[in-house]
């Protein structure tokens, strides 16, 4: 990553951490934190080594389903964050263990940028161009260069995604979760309304990592 897209990101994650100021992201809890739940540790392409937490293999939490920002906050109070997706790797690693559940769909970190603070340039238009990993920050590449991600190729509509279907009925489809063939289109990525409830993936957060490390020196993490 350029020192200019990393300052990006930076910038851009500092105005989504405010935007989301009215529902509080969670702070890490050292104990959680110590004693988070590791189904599969992956290194990917970069070299970087994270834990992952899948909420369906966790008796617990097998059932459960929520929305995008109690799925972040869940596993944010852990030291992880919704599953950030930045390498092709990374991508079909979650994927083939969503198909091997059967798992129907899950919630990601990733967010359309849409709030106060998302008139920049260079991320209009939002549907294209304002499409971040809130987890790490990362931008994910313009919806228009389809090798840039994993975006479906078609929808509830049969469009391809993001098509932001229900914004029609006043609902932005601003977060990404990943649908497994719910539209005979495979394992895919989908935008979605924030506020539907679904199973999560939570990865190792390095920054969260970090935070209670440097507050608790002797805590095993």
């Amino acid at each position: 990553m350029s020192r200019h897209t990393c300052l990006a990101a930076v910038a851009l994650l500092f105005v989504f951490c405010v935007a989301e100021a009215q529902r509080r992201l969670a702070l890490p809890d050292p104990r959680s934190c110590a004693n988070r739940v590791r189904h599969s540790v992956y290194k990917d392409g970069r070299g970087v080594l994270h834990s992952y937490f899948f909420s369906w293999e966790h008796a617990p939490t097998r059932n459960l389903e929520v929305d995008w920002l109690d799925a972040r906050n869940i596993c944010r109070r852990h030291c992880m964050d919704a599953v950030s997706l930045e390498t092709p790797q990374e991508n079909e690693f979650i994927k083939q263990r969503i198909a091997r559940a059967n798992v129907r769909y899950i919630w990601t970190s990733g967010r359309k940028c849409n709030f106060a603070g998302c008139d920049r340039a260079d991320l209009q238009p939002p549907n294209v161009n304002g499409w971040f990993w809130s987890g790490s920050g990362a931008k994910i590449g313009p919806t228009t260069q389809r090798n840039t991600g994993d975006w479906s190729y078609t929808g509830g509509y049969g469009q391809q995604q993001p098509d932001n279907r229900e914004a029609a009925q006043g609902n932005d489809e601003s977060c990404l979760a990943i649908l497994n063939n719910f539209y005979n289109d495979g394992v895919k990525w989908h935008d979605v309304a924030c506020h539907h409830v679904k199973p999560f993936v939570c990865e190792d957060s390095d920054e969260l990592l970090n935070f209670v490390r440097s507050r608790n020196p002797s805590l095993r993490l």
